[in-house]
């Protein structure tokens, strides 16, 4: 009898751990360093990590599933894909072929893509294009109707061929060309960066996969931007450009805005636990339906003049607000997800130390790049105190969000 129950015991606490074991995601991915990287295991078996392949291991885990990773050619990724016999692909630019056949995740990666000329040779369309074979930027071109001069298997073979004169340019990620000088002492050889596009890169789930499992997406994706953060942050020299740009903008805005007015004219609570009270009805709400009092602010004369200034910049700023020194919403371009906005550090960082006069003017917080999943595009905000005059505490922030691929469509210098 004893033994019985013993062997009963055995298996239900076998029965109980295997029940415990999150279900396993089997996904394919390439070789794309420092992406997604191949490292030989102990065992023998290959262990695949990597910024982009992290994010998807930390994504899923928190939606619940362990993962599988392993390296495969383009073509067969899709032709398993398409026929259920994995889970998923990753990390892939969006195509027509891959959205009738599966699902799209929103991005796990970002990658910034230039045209690398030799010396200081300007970029024109007769240029002789290289580019990696089976990658996501020769499907771009292709797309995108540019002569491919080259294709070839790896991208230590592009910065050869420019080295040596074999084509005049190659469509690279940038830090993958920073990787490949460095590993190959190629530093002092001048190259001209010609910014062409923020690459989103995502995620295709197979269409059994996803019936299978239809909560999965939705959770998986609502992980990704914190699962992504410090991936995703500026470099010093972008981030130089943008604080030019957020401070060109800020002193036209100023320019043909009265601020401080349109700060003044909008609604201000008597207590923090009326505006509590009212940001959790509002999170609430949006973006299903639009509060009341949101509504009275996106009537008011300030919301529509920076709804009107925004369009006047229409592709590069996304949103604009103007907060209050309590941290609510004073106006706004559109809705917003949060009345209010103290807890965020592009109101705190600008606001803390109450720096007054002409030293607040220049101050600017400019934020990490975040994808916004209801305009599809990756942004940044930038912040700056509104100060009435010199010698005056800030009286609340003005914000504006930029469109980061725009903000930064210009020529750099290797």
């Amino acid at each position: 009898m004893n033994l019985r129950l013993a062997l009963s015991l055995t298996t239900i606490l076998y029965s109980t751990v295997c029940q415990a074991q999150p279900p396993t995601l089997n996904l394919y991915t390439f070789e794309s360093p420092p992406y997604q990287v191949a490292s030989q295991e102990k065992g023998g078996g290959n262990r695949i990590s990597g910024e982009t392949a992290d994010t998807v291991v930390c994504a899923a885990n928190r939606a619940g599933w362990a993962t599988r990773i392993r390296i495969t050619p383009q073509n067969r990724a899709i032709h398993s894909l398409e026929r259920n016999m994995i889970d998923g692909y990753f990390a892939i630019d969006p195509s027509a072929e891959l959205d009738n056949i599966a699902r799209r995740s929103d991005p796990v990666a970002l990658e910034k893509w230039y045209f690398f000329t030799g010396g200081n040779k300007a970029f024109t369309n007769d240029l002789r294009i290289g580019v990696v074979a089976g990658s996501n930027e020769e499907a771009w071109l292709e797309a995108n109707g540019y002569a491919i001069f080259l294709s070839v298997s790896s991208p230590s073979q592009l910065l050869a061929l420019l080295k040596r004169g074999r084509i005049d340019t190659a469509l690279m990620d940038e830090r993958v060309m920073n990787r490949l000088r460095y590993e190959n002492d190629s530093e002092a050889t001048q190259l001209t960066a010609h910014f062409v596009r923020y690459a989103p890169l995502y995620l295709y789930l197979s269409e059994a996969f996803v019936s299978d499992y239809p909560d999965f997406l939705g959770t998986f994706n609502r992980t990704l931007n914190s699962c992504m953060a410090g991936q995703l942050a500026l470099s010093e020299e972008e981030t130089r450009r943008i604080t030019e740009l957020s401070g060109r903008l800020f002193k036209e805005m100023n320019s043909v805005l009265d601020i401080n007015q349109i700060i003044e004219a909008g609604p201000r609570q008597e207590s923090f636990t009326d505006v509590m009270t009212i940001d959790s009805q509002w999170q609430a709400l949006v973006p299903v339906t639009t509060p009341d009092l949101a509504e009275r602010i996106l009537a008011l004369p300030g919301s529509r003049a920076l709804l009107a200034w925004q369009e006047s910049h229409r592709g590069l700023v996304t949103e604009v607000m103007l907060i209050n020194d309590m941290g609510t919403l004073a106006a706004m371009s559109q809705l917003t997800s949060d009345y209010w906005q103290g807890d965020e550090p592009k109101f705190q960082r600008v606001m803390e130390n109450r720096v007054t006069g002409t030293e607040a003017e220049r101050r600017l917080y400019i934020s990490p790049i975040r994808y916004d999943t209801s305009a599809a595009r990756f942004q940044i905000t930038a912040s700056t105190p509104v100060v009435p005059g010199h010698g005056k505490s800030a009286i609340g922030v003005a914000v504006i969000g930029l469109s980061i691929e725009e903000a930064l469509s210009q020529v750099e210098q290797y």
